[in-house]
């Protein structure tokens, strides 16, 4: 009789592992989607914000210009931007919904016209293009620094001519996307010079990454740790990946790219240190991680570790991550760390508290 119950309790333990294990996958999948919603929230409030700050200052200019009528924004937006030649496309149609166009620039290279992705582009060139004009944002690009850019070494004729071609290749790829049959001016031409048409709603991941780092420092500077610390969090969520990491060999993107990737590395930096003052280890490990994933010689980050597999009582963890450290600066630079880390690494092997 014992026999038969314990047999049967078994398949019930079974039973139980399983389905624990399917809950706890389930689980996962749920958090996941749920960060994914998140993530796209805070994309569109941000948005939201900044189209809000530009009409606030619209409104500012009308008001300081004397200009108190209360329908200037519709006036505004009876003025047709001139255009210098048929470059320029078609005549924005104001009586459509503003075009929303989202564009991520960090990671790989990806382009939402109102909430549809574009998968695919009529021309290469259209696609790098627009990665052009939105680096340029804010200033114009020039046809001279287009053609140089997109067709280096090209005879200018020609090169004019692409250049021509490729607008409208992007014009229309973009106009197909929102469903607007080519009557938006997606980009503009005048005096020579090119930009994005900022009639349209646009949201660039790179500014918003900017704009939260520059919050968090201005909040520290403030002394708001609490408030810098979730502005930082949001900069760090936007990173997906390096500055038009597809176009590695491109001459253009390799400063930009270098700076933000300084600004990553430095708001990785300030969460870790926040987090190790709030003794949260394993979130500083999880940023000390991705420090190193970009820079492996950092010397402060292998600190920061050491210090807390230590205080997590993890001796062997934290002897570990100087040997990482001593191995991988030795064979990169051709040098010994420095004097702080080796004293930490006396005081592990010492077995004192760091």
């Amino acid at each position: 009789m014992s026999l038969e119950v314990s047999r049967e309790w078994s398949g019930h333990d079974i039973n139980a592992i399983q389905l624990l294990k399917q809950l706890q996958v389930d689980c996962r999948l749920a958090k996941n989607e749920l960060q994914e919603v998140s993530w796209r929230f805070s994309e569109r409030e941000a948005m939201a914000s900044k189209q809000l700050q530009i009409a606030l200052g619209a409104l500012d200019k009308a008001v300081a210009a004397g200009d108190d009528s209360p329908n200037v924004a519709s006036r505004q937006e009876s003025q047709i931007p001139a255009s210098a030649s048929e470059d320029a496309g078609p005549v924005p149609n104001l009586q459509l919904s503003r075009p929303s166009l989202e564009v991520y620039c960090l990671g790989r290279f990806q382009v939402r016209v109102g909430w549809k992705r574009i998968e695919h582009w009529r021309s290469n060139k259209a696609k790098s293009l627009l990665k052009y004009l939105i680096a340029t944002q804010g200033q114009t690009a020039t046809r001279d620094a287009l053609m140089e850019a997109l067709w280096p070494g090209c005879e200018p004729s020609l090169a004019n001519n692409n250049l021509k071609a490729t607008v409208r290749s992007l014009r229309q790829t973009l106009s197909l996307a929102h469903g607007l049959d080519n009557h938006f001016a997606w980009v503009l031409f005048r005096d020579g010079s090119y930009s994005m048409n900022f009639e349209a709603d646009l949201w660039v991941d790179l500014e918003q990454f900017e704009y939260h780092w520059r919050a968090g420092r201005e909040l520290e500077r403030d002394g708001k740790v609490v408030e810098a610390t979730e502005e930082y969090k949001t900069a760090e969520a936007l990173y997906k990946g390096d500055y038009l990491e597809d176009d590695l060999y491109e001459e253009w993107t390799s400063l930009r790219r270098e700076a933000l990737k300084d600004v990553y590395l430095a708001i990785l930096g300030r969460l870790a240190e926040h987090s190790m003052q709030m003794a949260d280890y394993h979130a500083c490990i999880a940023y000390c991680q991705s420090i190193l994933a970009k820079d492996q010689c950092r010397e402060d980050a292998y600190r920061q570790l050491m210090r807390c597999y230590s205080r997590l009582e993890q001796r062997n963890r934290a002897i570990g991550w100087y040997r990482v450290c001593e191995s991988t600066i030795k064979s990169e630079l051709d040098v010994c760390p420095d004097r702080h880390t080796i004293g930490l690494y006396q005081k592990l092997l010492n077995d004192e508290d760091i």
